[in-house]
């Protein structure tokens, strides 16, 4: 047997220990002191047949014990821990032996001096006494069973020593009656022991249990602040595989085959990169870095989004993107309940393959449901359960990268819980699902606000246009620029806002595009100021970033700023691009 496992026996049976000792004085804090009564109330009783040195003496031995026993307990209330539980118990054995044989003595000796009905009375008082002894000390029957012996065996001697037929079966009786005693008294005690066995069990069995589930939260939550810190860093190389990517095409001349394999290079980094966007936003929100910050939304504002977001995208497929309006406001977190809608429409339009969608609100009392609605394919009902899982798709067992990764809902469900958002389900294989997000509804309108956030699709020429690249990452920051180039634009590209300033000179720039954390001092945000007070607040500006934080979300809020993450697609870039220069150039 290992030392740890003689160490863990040892420290149970000292817990155990305790504890009976615990349970024993709290029952018996009284029964002192009511013992001593008692006998004082028998020798009241007999006092006229007996003399006083059957009771005497007794009598004090009886009081001083008590107050003795008194006085031990107190201590043992107050300090438990000055002795060990073996030597608590073993001072109690001695008082009650002591006090069990006062007992005897009175019994014993003044019961020679007594009329029969007086004996009588003594013997039926002692058996009582030592029978509420044994029930009431089942905690720690040491002392119980001390008190039995030395009261009732002195009085169980004489009667057997008397020579009359009554006397014989009265200590004939009592002969059986102790051992009795002291057995259902065992028997109790045992049960007892069990008991504080089982509940210690119990304890360690839950205490280890929680020990497991700390470390298990622990390694999950250090895995995802670990994937949360290293977002940027993995980011960077994907953002600048895309980048070359898109460079290198019109450099080369390839064969059909080539084109093929071309192709095929593309979807892979596409699926690279959006496998590690969708695993790192999983990450942040399991990562109790993301709190919801709530402000009053109007939800009007985030369908009409949703609409622009994802219109073109439906007709393409051609399918019809529908929208009712709403003039509920909700005290929320837009950009979490705007991950929520963004997943559950991506999920309709991929899993729709003919018809519409539509995306509504309902009250229901207090609260407002947003429901998303399509024809698709629906889900069987036994995996309506597991659909919230990371990686479950249904219909995609051979796990095809073009129809998506099984991510969607499962930061949908994520999402919903910061928010304390509940997520219903009603759908029917083969016609259609229903997913809702149900929240409270807010008791202040939220005031109009436009979008500015979010660019609007629209062709635009951007050659010509000089375009300020802020940009730390030496490869990404190449990459960009030259990118930038093959679209037609000039370009002023450096690494701080000392290095871009050096090079605008008298120049009159058209957009900036910066990166979000640029050094310890200086962030994307501060250049762009910059560039505005100098050029106009109206100047067109746009920031890219590997850091998802919700710190790094919502100061790009507050700064009226659009946000792309890295890795970044070409058409998006391009397409972000012209929906801000296009206002610009209209006023």
């Amino acid at each position: 047997m290992s030392q740890g496992l003689i160490h863990a026996e040892q420290q149970a049976d000292d817990a155990i220990a305790a504890e009976q000792i615990k349970a024993y004085f709290k029952e018996t804090s009284a029964q002192n002191l009511v013992g001593a009564v008692i006998l004082s109330l028998i020798v009241w009783a007999t006092a006229e047949f007996t003399p006083t040195w059957t009771w005497g003496p007794a009598l004090l031995v009886a009081y001083g014990i008590t107050a003795l026993r008194a006085y031990l307990i107190w201590r043992h209330h107050r300090r438990p821990g000055d002795r060990p539980a073996a030597t608590w118990g073993r001072d109690q054995t001695v008082c009650a032996a002591i006090s069990g044989t006062a007992w005897g003595f009175v019994c014993a000796t003044a019961s020679p001096y007594l009329p029969l009905p007086y004996q009588l009375f003594v013997a039926t008082v002692a058996a009582v006494s030592a029978a509420a002894s044994a029930s009431q000390g089942f905690a720690y029957f040491q002392p119980s069973r001390a008190f039995i012996c030395a009261t009732l065996l002195p009085l169980t001697l004489w009667l057997l020593s008397q020579s009359d037929r009554l006397h014989l079966i009265l200590g004939s009786m009592l002969v059986i009656f102790v051992p009795i005693l002291l057995w259902q008294g065992s028997k109790r005690h045992l049960a007892f022991i069990e008991s504080l066995k089982l509940r210690f069990k119990n304890e360690f069995l839950a205490r280890q249990l929680a020990v497991q589930r700390k470390i298990a939260e622990d390694a999950g939550q250090a895995k995802s602040r670990f994937l949360a810190a290293a977002s940027h860093d993995l980011r960077q190389p994907v953002q600048a595989l895309a980048i070359f990517q898109e460079l290198l095409r019109p450099e080369m001349q390839l064969t059909p085959l080539g084109e093929t394999y071309f192709l095929k290079t593309q979807q892979a980094v596409k699926a690279v990169s959006s496998l590690l966007g969708t695993l790192l936003d999983i990450s942040r929100l399991d990562s109790n870095t993301v709190k919801a910050q709530r402000e009053p939304l109007r939800v009007a504002t985030l369908v009409d989004q949703m609409q622009r977001e994802f219109g073109s995208l439906a007709e393409q497929k051609g399918l019809k993107l529908r929208t009712v309006a709403c003039s509920a406001s909700l005290e929320t977190d837009p950009m979490l309940l705007g991950q929520i809608l963004r997943n559950l429409v991506a999920n309709a339009l991929r899993y729709t393959p003919s018809g519409k969608i539509l995306i509504g609100c309902r009250r229901r009392g207090e609260q407002l449901s947003i429901e998303v609605w399509d024809t698709g394919i629906g889900i069987r009902q036994e995996h309506q359960s597991t659909i919230f899982d990371e990686f479950f798709q249904v219909g995609n067992q051979e796990r095809d990268r073009q129809r998506g990764l099984g991510l969607g809902l499962a930061i949908v469900s994520r999402a919903a819980r910061l928010l304390g958002a509940s997520i219903s389900l009603r759908s029917q294989f083969g016609k259609g699902s229903c997913f809702a997000v149900r929240l409270p509804l807010s008791r202040l309108q939220a005031p109009f606000q436009p979008d500015l956030t979010q660019p609007i699709s629209s062709p635009f020429d951007l050659g010509r246009r000089l375009i300020v690249l802020v940009e730390n990452e030496e490869a990404i920051r190449n990459g960009f620029h030259a990118m930038l180039e093959n679209w037609g634009c000039r370009v002023i590209s450096g690494r701080s806002w000392k290095s871009v300033e050096a090079q605008i000179k008298e120049q009159s720039i058209d957009a900036v595009i910066s990166d979000f954390g640029l050094s310890r001092n200086e962030n994307g945000i501060k250049v762009i100021a910059r560039l505005r007070a100098r050029f106009g607040q109206h100047l067109p500006a746009l920031l890219i970033t590997g850091d998802t934080s919700q710190k790094a979300l919502q100061a790009a809020s507050r700064a009226g700023l659009t946000m792309l993450h890295k890795p970044v697609r070409p058409w998006l870039l391009r397409q972000t691009l012209s929906s801000l220069l296009r206002p610009a150039a209209d006023a």
